[in-house]
């Protein structure tokens, strides 16, 4: 019964947070046949290139600031540790010190898949099996990775980097420009991708709900990048002329969020549980403060993008999450527009920039709403018998 119930907590677990890591030695995960098709194989590498080129585009612009003397230099602090490291110290050393972490989990994913198909081919069902389930189980590391990197990191450095270029930007297009703009454009992309491979890899894990389908994961990725375009774009503008008063809002938004997952941090519980306990008990102290710290995380995140924590209807939070996002937009977009100096207000980019941070949050409300009328997919799938004998 002990071992049943910790079988079933790790499902649940795992169709929560896709960091979840399970042993591939359970016999009862996945119950369908491992499926990997070509679109996995094409979206683990996509991954993998995007992840490249953003970073390379982000050295290069380092490199040029440092240059120019627009920015001191520093060193980064981005370790990640990974279980990779003991495999293979050497590569993924130079990896991780070069902020490639991800690309490292991306590649044993990849690496699995394709042995799975390999084995699939030669009807080795055992090996395919436990391909299959360690290729979930390294997606299920990155993909949480990919988007703490992202809103995390990633994300405040765009606003930097943004804010620098409205403030020393003497309104001509040279190659720096391009550069500029394709090393923001290349990491907003890798935002939305790494959302819209956060959910494909939930579903995944989701064993009694089907898989997120092609136009389903363009759909997201459409949705989360313009979301991540509106919300980058005009925290940047009223940063260029108020700093401090928008540091101070993103303050009150982030606790504001903080407050809010906490309220409904049953997810968030959950994740932070010790393996070896019941799930029927109470969290103890120390679970309950891991979960605050986790909950202030989030929060960050939540203030550039909505990261769902708890396996529900999520109709109400979007509505109000979005609807409070769109209005600090609109305020930022206008407040820049009536307070922003003179010469800013007669350079080409003026109404681009205003115009795209209303437009695009609404282009990606309307990808959201097509994605979960049309492409959603809820349809639950039969329950193998072997899950309902717990």
């Amino acid at each position: 019964m002990e071992e049943r119930n910790c079988e079933r907590r790790s499902f649940h677990l795992a169709s929560v947070f896709p960091g979840i890591h399970f042993d591939v030695d359970i016999t009862d995960l996945p119950t369908d046949t491992p499926r990997i098709s070509r679109l996995d194989v094409f979206l683990l590498a996509c991954s993998i290139v995007m992840h490249v080129v953003d970073m390379g585009f982000d050295y290069n612009i380092a490199i040029q600031y440092y240059l120019g003397a627009k920015i001191s230099s520093s060193t980064s602090n981005e370790y990640k540790t990974t279980h990779l490291l003991i495999k293979n110290g050497l590569y993924c050393t130079i990896a991780v010190f070069l902020q490639l972490a991800p690309v490292i989990h991306y590649w044993e994913t990849l690496k699995c898949a394709l042995k799975a198909r390999k084995c699939k081919k030669s009807e080795d069902r055992i090996n395919e099996r436990r391909y299959y389930l360690r290729m979930l189980k390294e997606d299920q590391d990155v993909a949480l990775l990919r988007v703490f990197e992202c809103f995390l990191e990633a994300a405040p450095q765009q606003i930097l980097q943004l804010t620098l270029m409205l403030k020393h930007y003497h309104n001509e297009i040279n190659f720096e420009f391009v550069h500029q703009v394709a090393s923001i454009v290349s990491s907003l992309a890798s935002m939305g991708w790494a959302m819209a491979s956060y959910h494909r890899s939930i579903r995944l894990a989701q064993q009694n709900k089907l898989n997120i389908g092609v136009v389903g994961t363009v759909l997201q990725f459409l949705w989360h990048f313009s979301i991540t375009v509106a919300r980058i774009l005009s925290l940047s503008i009223i940063a260029s002329v108020w700093p401090l008063y928008t540091i101070i809002g993103c303050l009150i938004h982030w606790v504001i969020m903080t407050i809010w997952i906490l309220i409904n941090s049953h997810g968030i519980l959950e994740f932070c549980r010790a393996y070896d306990r019941p799930p029927h008990m109470l969290p103890t102290f120390k679970e309950r403060i891991y979960s605050s710290l986790f909950a202030i995380v989030i929060g960050i995140v939540y203030i550039f993008i909505y990261l769902n924590t708890v396996d529900c209807n999520t109709f109400w939070k979007h509505l109000c999450f979005y609807m409070l996002c769109f209005a600090e937009n609109i305020t930022s977009s206008l407040l820049w527009r009536y307070t922003c100096p003179p010469e800013v207000t007669e350079a080409w980019y003026f109404n681009i920039f205003f115009i795209t941070c209303i437009v695009s949050f609404l282009l990606g409300i309307i990808a959201m709403i097509i994605y979960y009328t049309r492409f959603h997919p809820s349809k639950k799938q039969r329950v193998s018998n072997s899950l309902q004998a717990m």
